[in-house]
Parts: C-alpha cells; structure tokens; sequence
C-alpha cells in the first residue's frame, strides 16, 4: 500500500502552527516534499508522513533560535542518518518504527560542530552510533553531508544539545497512523 499525499492544511492542522511558517521552511530549502512541490501559483505543495516528521524535528531546532540554515542542514543530515539506519536494518521503516516503539533515535549537536544521531531498538542488532561533522559555512547550497560510525557517544563536551527524535515523531504522527 503506498502512502497518501498530506496537503499543507492538512500538515497546519497536526502541528498547530500557521501555514505560513511551512511554507517558509519549504522556501529556504529545510523541507523538501517528498510527493510535490510548486512551481507557480496555484500549485499544490505535498508531503509525506516523513515530511510531516521533518516539520516537527525543524520547528523544534527553531524554538532553540537556531538559524534556518543550521536547522536545513540538520534535516539534510537526518535523511543521510535515516538512510544508513536503513541500510544497518533494511526492514525498518523511519516514521512507523519511531512511533510505534521499535526505535529510539536521539539527535545530539556536539559543541556547535558535530551531530550525532544514535539508534537504539529491536530493528537493529546493536546500537548504531552515526557522526557529521557540521561544515563551517552552512550557507553554502547543499554541502556534502559525510557520515562515520563510532562505537560510543562523544565524551567531553562543554556543549551538548540533545533533541528526542522519538518523542516527537510521537507527537507529530501517533494519532494519524495508530488508526
């Protein structure tokens, strides 16, 4: 079966937030629709329940302050992150396993220039711990998005900020997919 196009009202209604601030996420590149974008006026935009999942983790990053640049780079980074996860687990299926509990994910920025993303869950044989260093212009269009494994999570940082990817794939999906 495959999944339903979800309009940008439809995406305004299950993360409370105007239209207008998507569509400013679309504009500066931090979400591109998986099903359709404009290309004029009066064209629709669609999106998947992964871009619906990707509005939620970037209005999060934003409430932080963080700039709209960083915030795209982090999405580009968490499609890399979840396409690898992909590969360690080829039956895992991003925003089903997220919600319905068969995988934790944890985004950590490490002292402004390395995010980290670390899996956990019966998809996977093991923990899966995944590195990109963050470049030092995000301004660029499209910068190379580089992943590396490690065996543990960074030690030693004056700065860490943690996002849950869990819980709020939770929040943003649960009720439109558990029916």
């Amino acid at each position: 079966m495959s999944e339903a196009p979800i309009t940008l009202k439809e995406v305004q209604l299950r993360l409370g937030v105007p239209q207008h601030v998507l569509i400013h996420l679309c504009e500066k590149g931090v979400i591109e629709p998986d099903f359709a974008e404009t290309s004029g006026r009066g064209k629709r935009r669609e999106f998947s329940e992964r871009n619906v999942f990707e509005f939620a983790v970037a209005l999060a990053l934003r409430r932080f302050q963080l700039p709209v640049a960083t915030t795209a780079l982090v999405i580009r980074v968490l499609r890399s992150f979840l396409r690898a996860i992909g590969k360690a687990a080829p039956e895992f299926e991003p925003v089903g396993s997220l919600v319905h509990g068969n995988l934790a994910l944890t985004l950590f920025l490490y002292g402004g220039d390395s995010l980290v993303l670390s899996a956990r869950g019966s998809a996977l044989r093991q923990p899966l711990i995944l590195r990109s260093k963050v470049p030092q212009s995000v301004t660029s269009d499209k910068p190379i998005v580089r992943i590396e494994k490690l065996a543990e999570l960074p030690g030693e940082f004056a700065i860490r900020l943690e996002v849950d990817l869990t819980a709020i794939a939770k929040d943003a999906l649960k009720q439109h997919l558990s029916g």
